[in-house]
């Protein structure tokens, strides 16, 4: 394998690691936004919230030249989870 390859590779492994860091700050966040939810008696998710970060997401892609749809699906995934993790928050 040339140098040019494992280099390459190096920074999609380093870049993989700040994605999943990243991921980790992220769900560390909504954690306590559940927890806030909770302690203030409000719905586990808000569904004109979740308009609004599509947009964002759907405006970042554009910027960056991404598939749109990719990024729909990456963020539906991710605050799939968050919601999950606040309904059982909100259950305690």
């Amino acid at each position: 394998m040339s140098n040019e390859l494992k280099n390459l590779r190096k920074g999609i492994d380093k870049a993989d690691k700040e994605i999943v860091k990243n991921l980790a700050k992220r769900f560390s966040l909504t954690e306590k936004v559940g927890q806030y939810k909770k302690r203030n008696n409000l719905k586990p998710f808000d569904k004109k919230r979740e308009e609004e970060i599509f947009k964002k997401k759907i405006t970042l892609a554009n910027k960056y030249n991404l598939d749109k749809d990719l990024i729909k699906k990456i963020f539906f995934l991710i605050m799939k989870a968050v919601k999950r993790r606040h309904k059982k928050i909100s259950k305690k």
